[in-house]
């Protein structure tokens, strides 16, 4: 079975780190598995939540953390995918929005071959009583609409934090510039469209979406809708 890689971004996310080991602690893979922490300069205690974690359960799960260089979830991510040791990367954010108990489901997709490019949908299922503003919900509907439209692949949900990817097809995405080119900040349109340029085939798996446990969203909807509809636009017409 393909060995797998969890990679949590985690800025000022103190509360859920020991929360997050617990839960994919008992969780149940077919395979080898590492949980990355990548830590992005927070102002709360969240490097010293994931130094303790990473000692006290050393004798239970394989723990690594690193801190990203830049800003952003999608540099944390890239520095979470350039050091994992597995074969397939896995996205799970802090926040624990989407559970680690659905992430085995997204395993089994992603373990029939590397073709494969997996995408959670939090729009299939209903989701807990305050986990999505409206004028959210909506600016996803229409994102995955156009998404669906530009990879001629049906999508639900474009912007849901976990994602599947084999590591051997994201160096080829970041070997064709697409992480220069796109500028993306989220990495999420950055990984379906590169599985779009690399042929890959999209399969959405269904997640139970839950809000934030001690704070609210950190979205920004309408500065952030704007920088999304750009990377579409700069995709669509000069890529």
């Amino acid at each position: 079975m393909p060995t797998l890689s969890i990679i949590v971004p985690a800025r000022n996310e103190e509360k859920y780190i020991e929360k997050i080991v617990q839960r994919v602690l008992a969780v149940s893979f077919p395979c080898e598995c590492e949980l990355i922490f990548v830590e992005g300069h927070s102002k709360d205690k969240t490097v010293d939540e994931i130094k303790r974690v990473t000692e006290e359960y050393r004798d239970k799960m394989h723990i690594r953390y690193a801190t990203q260089d830049g800003i952003g979830k999608a540099d944390a991510m890239w520095k979470g995918f350039s050091i994992a040791n597995n074969d397939i990367l896995m996205i799970l954010d802090a926040d624990l929005t989407v559970q680690p108990e659905d992430l085995p489901k997204f395993y089994k997709v992603a373990a029939v071959g590397s073709e494969i490019f997996v995408n959670g949908s939090r729009l299939v299922y209903p989701m807990e009583k305050g986990a999505m503003r409206p004028l959210n919900y909506l600016g996803n509907k229409f994102f995955a609409v156009l998404l669906s439209l530009i990879t001629h692949q049906k999508m639900t949900d474009t912007l849901c934090g976990t994602k599947v990817i084999y590591k051997s097809q994201f160096q080829k995405i970041k070997n064709s510039g697409l992480i220069e080119k796109l500028s993306d900040p989220f990495c999420d349109f950055t990984l379906i469209l590169g599985a779009k340029l690399l042929g890959l085939r999209i399969i959405e798996v269904p997640v139970a979406y839950k809000k934030r446990i001690y704070d609210g969203t950190k979205i920004r909807r309408f500065r952030d809708g704007w920088k999304l509809l750009k990377i579409c636009l700069k995709y669509s017409f000069h890529i």
